[in-house]
């Protein structure tokens, strides 16, 4: 059996620290040659003393275990509190808790629930014994009394909502259903973070929505990534991520510069902290943090 000595729940982090939290995404690779790789990102971005770092669960949940495995060793190897993240997808409600009585086991903290998408398919069907929507995760997981939550928020609004208004009503209702933060999708233009952080405590939420920031390494991939999310493209960076296209140093330096211009501008307003995409890639990330000044 896995082990894992317990660690920071992470709304205590951002209730507690004096300075914006700063934290980072991963996936856990398919291969032992990419954990490996992984490995070395690691030990890259000790030096940017990360708060966290959340893994992704996989579309159709396909890498629960490897997630498991990933998040463990993150705590066990690094010294850093991890959070999986937990979908619904093809999963019945008793393989859920099961897995989350798992990851209480082995000093498992902190979750963030999701409904999930299907793989390869353009509509969510729930398992005949599962469940259908992200507040029901997080409905599932807070019974425990165990674990800290948190969810997605979509400044844009989530591709499957009618509106706006109606994708923040649901933010409300999954943390009204328990969860303690939500973590929003990438976003290129901080208008649409401030617009709807507005609209969020205009409607009683008072938890902390952090920004997601994706300093991107490759253009072509980035906006395809956009297209599916429904995510806002400035005029001004899409003819600059066309012209940069597969070009991997082009677009990393036009990724990082425009995440610098974005977390500037997001840490003067006060955020509570910033959570990178990292695409398992130490580089872009560190060269945000260092043109930021943080260490």
């Amino acid at each position: 059996m896995i082990r894992s000595i317990d660690y920071l729940k992470i709304s205590d982090l951002y209730l507690n620290s004096d300075k914006p939290v700063i934290s980072c995404e991963f996936f856990a690779p398919k291969t032992e040659r990419g954990f490996q790789s992984l490995n070395k990102v690691f030990e890259k971005l000790k030096q940017a003393s990360p708060a966290f770092y959340s893994v992704t669960y996989g579309a159709g949940g396909g890498t629960a275990r490897p997630t498991l495995e990933l998040v463990c060793k993150i705590q066990d190897e690094f010294g850093i509190t991890s959070m999986p993240h937990l979908t619904c997808v093809n999963h019945s409600k008793e393989y859920l808790i099961n897995y989350v009585l798992e990851l209480k086991e082995n000093g498992i903290n902190n979750i963030l629930a999701l409904r999930g998408d299907m793989p390869d398919s353009d509509g969510f069907v729930p398992h005949p014994e599962g469940l259908r929507f992200a507040a029901d995760v997080v409905g599932l997981v807070g019974e425990l009394n165990h674990f800290c939550i948190g969810v997605a928020a979509h400044p844009e609004g989530h591709p499957d909502s009618t509106s706006l208004e109606e994708d923040i009503q649901y933010l409300k209702i999954k943390l009204d259903a328990g969860a303690d933060f939500a973590i929003t999708q990438f976003f290129f233009d901080n208008e649409f973070y401030f617009k709807f952080l507005e609209m969020a405590r205009n409607i009683g939420i008072d938890k902390p929505i952090i920004p997601g920031i994706i300093p991107f390494i490759n253009s072509n991939h980035v906006m395809k990534f956009a297209k599916i999310n429904g995510t806002y493209i400035p005029d001004l960076l899409k003819e600059q991520m066309f012209e940069a296209g597969d070009d991997r140093k082009r677009s990393t330096k036009l990724g990082v510069e425009q995440a610098v211009k974005q977390c500037r501008e997001l840490l003067d307003s006060g955020v509570p902290g910033i959570h990178f995409f990292t695409l398992n890639n130490s580089k872009p990330t560190l060269s945000v943090l260092q043109r930021l000044g943080i260490n």
